[in-house]
């Protein structure tokens, strides 16, 4: 039994640059899917709603994207994304904010310029996460012992304390893609996938 794993943002993170009098503005969160990476990207957008630039990257297991928003092509998305990647970043989204100062970086600059913003920023305190789905079981009370051993026994993590009611209600953290074998000694079960776990 194996969790899939990942690393990323501990919270919402900002880092400022001046490079040859622009500033560099570079904004990070932790996001748990694309619609929050979006919002992510649409509320820093509007908070500098004056600069010249919000150029943006997230990174979502496989799911990657990023836009250059009006640089020139390859200087600023794909550097944001290479640098939440190059740190091993995952479920990540980064936007950095560009003020032009008047003088022109050229595009090994805008490269480096954007490269170091997004450095910066997600150079802050990290989290390690699992990937797994909580499963919510109810047994009889002459079983509970015996299920506990077992759920043990596999590595699961418990969400919360065992609940004792009528019968005893467990929630546990299982791994994603794991066929949990709940037996004859389990009355109910209730799987809800795609949860995170911190650790």
């Amino acid at each position: 039994m194996k969790f899939d794993s990942f690393t990323s943002l501990k919270k919402e993170s900002r880092a400022t640059l001046k490079i040859k009098r622009s500033i560099f503005i570079a904004s990070a969160s932790f996001v748990k899917n694309e619609s929050e990476a979006k919002a992510f990207i649409s509320r820093i957008s509007s908070e500098f709603k004056d600069a010249t630039h919000n150029c943006w990257a997230y990174k979502i297991g496989e799911l990657e994207h990023s836009s250059d928003v009006g640089e020139p092509s390859g200087t600023a998305g794909r550097p944001i994304l290479s640098s939440i990647k190059s740190l091993g970043l995952d479920r990540v989204a980064v936007v950095v904010t560009r003020y032009f100062g008047g003088v022109k970086l050229g595009i090994r600059g805008l490269i480096e310029a954007y490269s170091a913003a997004a450095r910066q920023v997600l150079n802050g305190e990290h989290e390690r996460f699992l990937i797994g789905k909580k499963v919510k079981v109810e047994v009889d009370y002459q079983n509970f012992d015996k299920m506990v051993y077992k759920f043990r026994k596999a590595g699961y993590f418990y969400f919360s304390p065992p609940q004792f009611m009528e019968k005893v209600t467990l929630e546990l953290f299982v791994p994603l893609k794991e066929e949990v074998d709940f037996s004859k000694d389990v009355t109910d079960a209730e799987i809800a996938e795609g949860n995170l776990l911190k650790i």
